[in-house]
């Protein structure tokens, strides 16, 4: 069976909890269900028809799925309902609009970066901010040893909304992509790639959100302003 968290199964869960009553079911009962579409329906028919189950745990199955299947399709709903009220909610704010003029960037993660960084005058530059977000790395001299290190105690929330947003970026701009195959080989893994792209990232956002703008792209350079 697919995972649990696909939309399919639980509807199908939330209308036959009882595993007894799977061998009788029809493509044309099937085809009622909410999300079940033509094409999908066969396999997803089969697999229900040669499910195997314990017959005396019937009961306890039952009262178990349907309760948990109905409310993760309530919780659907309602992140349904938030999500709209945050779309709402993000669009009245200047800040949000402005990231959300960076290529993939929706509202979901604009709001998220931003409710996260609050206001950005509080950073007194974008080392201060990439700081905050995790994605700079300081200075740990000791004697003659130079060297850096990671800044571990940053805001979790921020650093992930960076990496997402540059994780789309090096899909949708060849300018982002181009910079993280030099990193790449240059020998640095993934993740370190995503970092050091999301550090250059920072940049750019601390730039729009001080100087009131939208991202830019200049056309001769095809480069970010």
């Amino acid at each position: 069976m697919a995972k649990l968290k696909n939309k399919k199964i639980i509807a199908i869960l939330a209308k036959y909890p009882d595993f007894s009553k799977y061998k009788r079911i029809t493509l044309k009962s099937l085809l009622k269900i909410k999300g079940i579409g033509k094409r999908r329906a066969p396999f997803l028919l089969k697999r229900l028809n040669n499910i195997e189950y314990m017959p005396g745990l019937t009961d306890i199955y039952k009262t178990i799925i349907l309760s948990y299947a109905k409310r993760i399709l309530e919780l659907r709903e309602e992140i349904k309902d938030i999500d709209k009220k945050l779309d709402e909610i993000g669009n009245q704010s200047k800040e949000v609009n402005h990231l959300k003029t960076i290529p993939r960037v929706a509202t979901k993660l604009a709001c998220r970066f931003i409710g996260e960084i609050g206001d950005i005058n509080r950073f007194s530059s974008e080392k201060q901010l990439a700081i905050y977000c995790g994605v700079a790395c300081v200075n740990n001299d000791s004697g003659k040893i130079t060297k850096a290190r990671a800044v571990y105690k940053a805001n979790k929330i921020c650093k992930q909304t960076l990496i997402a947003m540059v994780g789309c970026s090096i899909r949708f701009s060849p300018q982002c992509k181009v910079y993280y195959l030099k990193k790449r080989a240059e020998g640095k893994a993934h993740n370190h790639a995503l970092r050091c792209l999301a550090r250059q990232l920072i940049k750019v956002i601390y730039k729009m959100l001080t100087e009131d703008r939208d991202y830019i792209i200049r056309k001769e350079l095809k480069k970010v302003a």
